[in-house]
């Protein structure tokens, strides 16, 4: 999970520099945002090409109409990403971005509970449209479930421990915020590390509440079949779960019924410089791997 900070997108030089391998050609942006990446790639393209922006959140759409307003190549769709077959023709694209963080004006507002370190509802939802709030999670799910997702997705050690605390204090009363959940993990976990106890769980919480690994792998097996020969795909991913479905699925080891292969651009992953991290914290755990569609 990404630091509180302004927001500034992540890797810019290396996206642009990479990614872009026909300024005359058809782009998508799938994590929108506060549009950092788009900007970059806009002003990198010529006056032909296109880039459509892809937001499942709708503060996006403000920023996006400003984009729209002023930039004829530029459109943009409110969908999840995982959803992205159904916006383009095969063999369409040229380019295809994702950054798989979460961008700091949704961490830094209270009411969309993201934060442990900020008190507000327990929402956690990308989407305000979506049913499933973490509220509802938590307290819905069963404690193998809930003990599974920590385990599993968040890779917690005291997955148990924690899913057995939950449950007792969700018999007393429902938990229904970020500042009580958090106290709940303070409470069943040692401190160790200069890490916050709660960060692998929350993190875990807002991964299930919005699908965020199977919207992953619906977005590679898309853009295999969306992106032309010697289309490029770049991913951003911020830890080594994500990292790991990424690596597996460019070199053809994952996902069902691949009849198209990539090969890497530049070297097997790109890290931010050290001026990045000092300048944007956020950007430390980050890692960029980009491949171009060879069949």
């Amino acid at each position: 999970m990404r630091d509180h900070g302004v927001h500034e997108a992540v890797m810019v030089d290396q996206v642009i520099n990479n990614l872009i391998a026909d300024k005359k050609g058809n782009y998508v942006d799938c994590t929108f945002g506060l549009g950092g990446h788009a900007f970059a790639i806009l002003k990198k393209l010529d006056s032909e090409a296109k880039l459509t922006g892809i937001d499942r959140d709708s503060e996006s759409l403000l920023k996006a109409n400003e984009v729209l307003e002023k930039d004829k190549r530029f459109s943009f769709i409110n969908d999840k990403f995982g959803n992205i077959q159904s916006h383009f023709d095969p063999k369409s694209l040229d380019g295809i971005l994702v950054d798989l963080g979460i961008s700091s004006n949704q961490l830094d507002n209270p009411e969309r509970g993201f934060s442990f370190q900020l008190k507000g509802p327990l929402d956690m939802r990308m989407s305000q449209s979506d049913k499933v709030s973490a509220e509802t999670w938590i307290n819905k799910s069963t404690k193998e479930e809930i003990a599974k997702v920590l385990w599993e997705v968040g890779e917690e050690r005291h997955s148990r421990k924690i899913s057995d605390s939950i449950c007792r204090e969700r018999d007393l009363s429902p938990i229904n915020t970020t500042q009580r959940l958090s106290e709940i993990i303070l409470a069943s976990k040692p401190r160790r590390s200069k890490k916050h106890p709660a960060t692998n769980v929350f993190r875990a919480i807002r991964m299930e509440v919005n699908s965020e690994l199977q919207e992953l792998q619906s977005l590679l097996v898309s853009a295999g079949k969306l992106l032309k020969e010697g289309g490029r795909l770049a991913v951003i991913s911020f830890h080594s779960l994500e990292d790991r479905i990424v690596k597996r699925f460019v070199q053809g080891k994952s996902l069902e019924g691949q009849n198209f292969s990539f090969k890497k651009v530049g070297p097997k992953h790109f890290k931010p410089s050290q001026e990045e991290v000092i300048r944007n914290p956020r950007s430390r755990s980050a890692i960029l791997r980009i491949v171009e569609k060879v069949a």
